[in-house]
């Protein structure tokens, strides 16, 4: 008899990444229903399906998949949502993160079926849809995108801001490239006595401004049309903060470090609050969302870590403290840069 391979390594791991498609689906369709609306307390799978106005068995077992994916409590043939779902998936809640799942999954930016393609010949196969620079499609990122700051973020950024010395004395800030401008938000709850300015294209801070003014901050926030890329940010700048943006700079970091440090105080903060590649960028894994457009596109526009704190202090900050973050998205960098 011939010897029978033996093996104490699992493939758990594989078939996890073989299931994804299928969990991914599963969880769309229940955000495309609006399930998770319909089952903050518990109802029966036949309420639900008359609600949806579906087929009521099949509906019971996409139900049961969602409790699979612990993502609904089942208790005598009734569901309901458990709390990572009632916080996150509830389309009424503040945190509600629908719009930030989906946008993971944009066919625009990560076209899985080109994915061949665009390793075969490059990107001449499969030229990116997306005009980076059309402010339109940031305009409409802006609800996407304030999940994530809502759902934890923010609250943890702003927090180690405001235990930076001096913090409590600051008057006037800016959101640079400030989308949504959430971020701004969370640092105005941590210093009453400090207003702020926010940043971007025309189009994305109309965008912004109906969730600025849900928050009932529109007095303390002042608003600056333009490309911090080419345009002047102003003067007299306590913090300087920046989030998730400074990808379009990179290249020209040099130069846009130095345009911050002149826009400053003297004693005044920049924050980077930004992705950081290391194990020679390959880490984080959440980076993995980014390889398909850098295909499309072929540029490499994610920052290695300590990047950005070496820009600032060639631009003259007296120095830098830099910590890696864990955020439900994949750890991320956070530089904070000091003027003399």
């Amino acid at each position: 008899m011939e010897s029978l391979p033996h093996t104490h390594v699992s493939y758990r791991p594989l078939y996890n990444l073989a299931m994804g498609p299928l969990k991914a689906a599963f969880l769309n369709m229940a955000l495309e229903l609006s399930i998770f609306d319909l089952l903050s307390a518990h109802a029966s799978p036949e309420s639900v399906a008359h609600q949806l106005n579906t087929h009521p068995t099949n509906t019971r077992r996409l139900l049961d998949g969602l409790t699979i994916l612990e993502l609904l409590e089942k208790k005598e043939g009734s569901y309901r949502n458990t709390p990572l779902a009632n916080t996150f998936l509830v389309s009424h809640s503040p945190q509600f993160i629908g719009p930030l799942l989906t946008q993971t999954q944009n066919p625009d930016m990560n076209p899985l079926e080109a994915l061949k393609a665009l390793v075969a010949k490059g990107p001449e196969a499969h030229p990116s849809p997306m005009d980076m620079t059309d402010e339109t499609l940031w305009a409409e990122e802006v609800k996407a995108s304030s999940g994530w700051v809502l759902g934890g973020v923010g609250s943890r950024v702003a927090t180690r801001i405001a235990g930076l010395p001096g913090f409590e004395h600051l008057k006037t800030f800016m959101d640079m490239g400030c989308g949504h401008g959430v971020f701004a938000l969370y640092l105005l709850e941590q210093n009453p006595g400090m207003s702020g300015v926010l940043m971007d294209r025309k189009g994305v801070l109309e965008a912004a401004k109906p969730l600025i003014e849900s928050f009932d901050a529109q007095d303390r926030i002042s608003y600056r049309p333009g490309d911090y890329l080419t345009d002047d940010l102003g003067r007299g700048y306590d913090l300087i903060f920046a989030s998730a943006t400074l990808n379009f700079a990179r290249g020209r970091m040099d130069h846009m470090l130095s345009k911050i440090h002149q826009a400053l105080n003297p004693g005044g903060y920049f924050v980077s609050f930004q992705d950081g590649l290391t194990h020679e960028q390959t880490r984080p894994d959440t980076m993995l969302g980014a390889i398909i457009p850098c295909m499309m596109m072929d540029l490499d526009y994610c920052f290695d870590q300590g990047e950005i704190a070496d820009a600032a202090l060639r631009a003259g900050f007296r120095h830098v403290q830099s910590q890696t973050m864990e955020t439900p998205i994949g750890k991320m960098e956070l530089d904070i840069a000091r003027k003399a």
